[in-house]
């Protein structure tokens, strides 16, 4: 049996298949650019699930904090079967969200974790929030502009954006000071100096639109290095007289839904430590 001419794509580095069919299946629910995802997904975790910033509440793939996921969850929890937990969310009237009970709220958030979940809701936002940007900016939204409303929420990056249309000089930390303090990285150089709001935004379209193209044609690995990888693999599957290579494309995608509950079981993934800073934007 010949190798086929169009081999599977590859994982991307840290990334593990149950987190990229997570991102891709919530893409495709959502009509939201799968690129996207996966560039915010490694912008702000390394594709890591269970990663955890050391400087803030943010968690889990998309590094959502806390008031950002339970207003998420509140939104569209019953859409992805926390319906019961959404329903214990309450949002007052300046859309600040809050659970009642401190170990339901717990429970909640540390769904930030469930990659499925968390590629779900960051789909959901990146969705909404474009229809916000595309609103208020009339035009539409393009992956720069949806980062930057994840990174910034769509208030910040309607403010940042409209800075960058009428006046791209303007310092990006007098326009949006709490953000700058929490992220001077991104608002500074160097030097020191306070970095213009055109500065920024070409920095970030550069880069997550770059990463976006990249990162579109990543999928599952195929079956032979996935179960290579793992620690614990089943001597009959290891014995097996084929490589993935040899398969035709179909039946490597019918074994590779098979290798996907075992990666699941076999290769837990261990908890990283992560910057309060967007690992990716170190370097803007």
């Amino acid at each position: 049996m010949t190798a086929p001419n169009n081999p599977m794509p590859t994982l991307p580095p840290g990334a593990s298949p149950t987190v990229v069919n997570s991102i891709r299946q919530a893409a495709r629910a959502t009509n939201v650019d799968f690129g996207l995802l996966m560039a915010q997904a490694q912008q702000e975790s390394g594709f890591q699930a269970d990663a955890k910033a050391s400087g803030s509440s943010a968690t889990g793939l998309f590094q959502f904090i806390d008031g950002t996921w339970l207003g998420l969850v509140q939104r569209y929890g019953e859409k992805y079967g926390v319906g019961a937990l959404a329903q214990q969310i309450t949002v007052d009237g300046n859309g600040r969200a809050s659970v009642a009970d401190p170990a339901t709220r717990q429970r909640i958030l540390d769904l930030r974790k469930d990659p499925r979940l968390s590629s779900a809701l960051a789909a959901e936002y990146a969705r909404q929030n474009k229809q916000t940007l595309e609103q208020a900016l009339g035009r539409p939204a393009d992956n720069a502009d949806l980062y930057l409303a994840h990174f910034l929420g769509a208030n910040g990056a309607v403010t940042f954006l409209k800075a960058v249309a009428s006046n791209g000089a303007t310092p990006a930390a007098d326009l949006l000071p709490d953000a700058a303090a929490a992220n001077p990285a991104v608002f500074y150089g160097a030097a020191g100096n306070k970095l213009s709001v055109a500065d920024i935004y070409g920095s970030f379209a550069r880069r997550i639109d770059g990463e976006a193209s990249r990162l579109a044609a990543a999928g599952p690995a195929p079956v032979a290095a996935s179960l290579a990888a793992t620690t614990d693999v089943s001597p009959f599957i290891r014995s097996l007289p084929f490589d993935g290579q040899q398969l035709t494309p179909s039946v490597q995608a019918m074994l590779n839904l098979f290798a996907l509950s075992a990666l699941k079981l076999l290769a837990p993934t261990p908890a990283p430590t992560v910057s309060p800073l967007l690992p990716g934007l170190r370097s803007l």
